[in-house]
């Protein structure tokens, strides 16, 4: 199968859920048992039209020339009237006349007039970007309830190389093997190098908001683990563990609960946790990109999940409690 490297977690803004897939938070009624997660997934959102990644130009017999009107991070949405969802709409839709190009631009949508540049090789009519029409990731899992939905990443998605907030449209789930781990350095955070296995489905993505991605999981779960979920009055600081994968398997790993908020609500820095385990923190350093939504588990129960490191301290990372997520 074909598989695409990916070394960086996607981070967080703000974007609305569809309806259908608002909180379930009956579902964590005091008993209530789900599949605990752990394990890493491929993540792909479409963008819902053409982010534009950078601002290229075009090379003509005069040397490179701009056509005015585009900038990194904007999101083509039609090209003279006509949606565009895919890379290659631009080459069919623009021709040697002045493009009206509807964008949506910092959140407001805005509409531009462009005269494409004709190449100087293709003699082709050009725009000069380097677009996208996906944006990928990995993260992990947190859960998966008994009808099928899942929570995982206890954070947002956004497109980390050009900080644009992306409007959700849909997104899919995939497989994903972890290769290796990249420590942190001063004022970065380390990450779990993965493999997105991009033709394999587990699912859809029907939701992407601050306190995480949700959707339908497809793959197998009779394997998987069945746990309680823990009303947040029971989390107290002490001893705990998280369940994460940074080789071959989902394996636990000793950590400490710091602070654990009775701020009722959801957020996403409810709970402040240090790795104490002396593997973990060999192996990574403490909390790198790619473990978000990882669950935290005190006394036999499922307590919440990763969302954000310290990146003054990599042991110390944040959580937010099991029934904040999606």
């Amino acid at each position: 199968m074909k598989k695409l490297r990916l070394y960086l977690l996607i981070v967080v803004v703000t974007v609305v859920c569809f309806a259908a897939a608002a909180p379930q938070n009956a579902v964590f009624a005091e008993g209530k048992k789900v599949y605990v997660g752990g394990f890493p997934i491929g993540i792909s959102i479409d963008v819902g039209g053409l982010l534009v990644e950078s601002v290229t130009g075009v090379e003509t017999e005069y040397g490179v020339m701009y056509a005015d009107g585009l900038c990194k991070g904007d999101i083509i949405k039609k090209i003279n009237g006509t949606d565009v969802a895919a890379v290659d709409d631009i080459k069919t839709y623009i021709s040697d006349d002045t493009a009206n190009i509807e964008l949506i631009r910092d959140g407001e949508t805005v509409h531009v007039e462009i005269k494409p540049i004709v190449e100087e090789f293709s003699r082709k009519p050009r725009l000069g970007v380097k677009v996208k029409d996906k944006i990928y990731g990995i993260g992990t899992v947190s859960f998966i309830r008994e009808n099928g939905s899942f929570a995982a990443l206890g954070h947002e998605i956004y497109d980390a190389e050009t900080a644009t907030h992306i409007p959700f449209t849909s997104g899919k789930i995939h497989g994903c093997k972890i290769l290796g781990v990249k420590k942190g350095a001063r004022g970065e955070a380390g990450a779990l190098l993965g493999s997105l296995i991009a033709d394999s489905d587990y699912g859809d993505v029907s939701c992407n908001n601050k306190f995480g991605i949700a959707g339908t999981y497809s793959g197998n779960i009779s394997d998987k683990e069945s746990m309680v979920v823990a009303d947040r009055s029971e989390v107290k600081p002490g001893s705990a563990k998280i369940r994460t994968t940074v080789d071959d398997k989902p394996e636990y790993f000793d950590i400490e609960i710091i602070k654990a908020s009775s701020k009722r609500g959801r957020h996403e820095k409810a709970l402040v946790f240090r790795v104490t385990d002396k593997r973990l923190l060999e192996k990574t350093g403490g909390v790198v990109r790619g473990m978000s939504g990882s669950p935290i588990i005190q006394n036999g129960k499922l307590v919440g999940a990763v969302t954000h490191v310290f990146l003054n301290d990599f042991t110390k990372g944040y959580g937010i409690y099991a029934d904040c997520l999606n």
